[in-house]
């Protein structure tokens, strides 16, 4: 598969996303929300999960610029991932805190869920080819 702007969108979109997600990590920067309430493993397993969706965005992202066809399935997998995650959290789902959501993590999760959804268009377009 020949490299196009298909390929460079995709691959944009999950460098976007991962990088939207790196201030939002539970605990740190943008996320101070108080945790403690979740037991422990949920949160650890929740941090592990959110940094494997991140590691694999870049990691995807380069075999899409590669022109890899596969990657645009991992893409939309990836996508739908990124929506189900911030969708959970602005809709209350998971985590469920007694904090909050603070407003500059509402903005960028906002931003994201929105996002998510047009790199979920974006691979669906990159699959169809």
């Amino acid at each position: 598969m020949e490299h196009s702007l298909l390929s460079t969108a995709a691959g944009a979109f999950l460098i976007w996303e991962a990088l939207l997600l790196i201030p939002m990590v539970p605990g740190k920067l943008v996320d101070t929300r108080d945790f403690s309430p979740l037991p422990r493993w949920q949160f650890r397993l929740f941090n592990v999960f959110l940094s494997s969706l991140g590691i694999a965005s870049f990691v995807v992202a380069w075999f899409v610029l590669e022109g890899q066809p596969w990657a645009f399935v991992a893409t939309l997998v990836l996508g739908i991932l990124y929506a189900a995650v911030f969708f959970a959290d602005l809709f209350a789902i998971f985590p469920v805190v007694p904090d909050r959501l603070p407003v500059q993590l509402l903005i960028l999760e906002a931003i994201s869920l929105a996002s998510a959804g047009v790199g979920i268009v974006i691979a669906i377009q990159g699959i169809r080819m």
